[in-house]
């Protein structure tokens, strides 16, 4: 196949790249192409302007036709939606996506809070910083309504500097949401589901140091985090890849879900690791047992130095 990866600067695409560039053949692209990793060839690298720019998606168009792609992979939350318009009538290229209306619920991190609450899913509770009067118990985690990355997130410990913060971001007309914090250990969960035989893979990495993106984690097949992911699979029942984020906690166990991400993540590469590819694999006739063999294989990045 022929793919095309956009946000070609995540840092899971090397490793992508490495394990399945003899089945396939890789583009990546990046408004900043030293982002990208340097063992990707530099004819496999497009430098785009900004998302916002009302060339990306031209340029985008330009690169499917000349590279003849089969596959686009859109690695930025601002542009999934607009992606599913632009390539609504190419019949060519595949959006390696769940669909347009999953990605509009989950995008909103208040509105999926609350849907998936609506759905008897387990989150934190969630409200939105402008309406808040009275929080009882803290810490509480404010992060921004819409945003990838663990951007702008902040970690509240008392009520004054709340207050500060909702009139700041209100000030600055910034929508921010306040969820309650839980103590325990986070999963970044990889959902590879098939619409069509309603079969899914289902990795639980467990996160043990996270700076924006996921630094060092492992495989954890965790039972009732299996349990779970399931049934949010099985009731969306989406094509394609997605992620979800939750946290178990450290005092009766329970599992709350506080993110989804309707596309790729930086821990997407473990699909890839434990040799599952994911544009070819048939999910109907996959024994996931063969699966807990990779329990407890570790994800670790390392930064490196590049001096030009």
């Amino acid at each position: 196949m022929r793919i095309l990866f956009t946000a070609g600067g995540s840092p899971g695409n090397e490793l992508i790249f490495k394990k399945l560039q003899k089945f396939h053949e890789f583009w990546f692209v990046d408004s900043d192409i030293e982002r990208i990793s340097q063992s990707i060839p530099l004819e496999r690298k497009f430098e785009l302007p900004l998302v916002s720019s009302q060339d990306y998606y031209k340029k985008i168009l330009e690169i499917c036709i000349e590279k003849k792609i089969q596959i686009l992979i859109p690695g930025i939350d601002e542009e999934l939606l607009k992606m599913h318009e632009v390539f609504l009538q190419n019949e060519k290229v595949l959006l390696f996506t769940p669909s347009k209306l999953f990605i509009s619920k989950m995008l909103d991190k208040f509105l999926c809070m609350k849907n998936l609450n609506k759905l008897d899913f387990p989150v934190p509770e969630t409200v939105e910083l402008e309406n808040i009067i009275n929080v009882n118990s803290f810490p509480v985690i404010l992060k921004p309504r819409f945003g990838r990355g663990s951007r702008g997130i902040h970690v509240i410990s008392q009520a004054k500097e709340l207050k500060l913060y909702r009139d700041l971001k209100k000030l600055n007309k910034e929508k921010y949401i306040c969820q309650s914090y839980v103590d325990g250990q986070e999963y970044t969960v990889q959902i590879l589901n098939c619409k069509k035989s309603r079969k899914q893979i289902i990795i639980p990495l467990k996160v043990f140091l996270k700076k924006g993106v996921t630094l060092t984690a492992e495989i954890d097949f965790d039972d009732e985090i299996i349990k779970l992911c399931k049934k949010i699979a099985s009731y969306y029942n989406e094509d394609h890849i997605y992620n979800i984020q939750l946290i178990k906690s450290k005092i009766d166990n329970t599992i709350k879900i506080f993110e989804i991400n309707p596309r790729f993540s930086t821990t997407t590469c473990m699909i890839p690791a434990i040799g599952i590819d994911p544009f070819t694999i048939d999910l109907s006739t996959y024994d996931v047992s063969n699966l807990k063999k990779f329990q407890g294989l570790k994800l670790n990045r390392i930064l490196t130095n590049n001096v030009r």
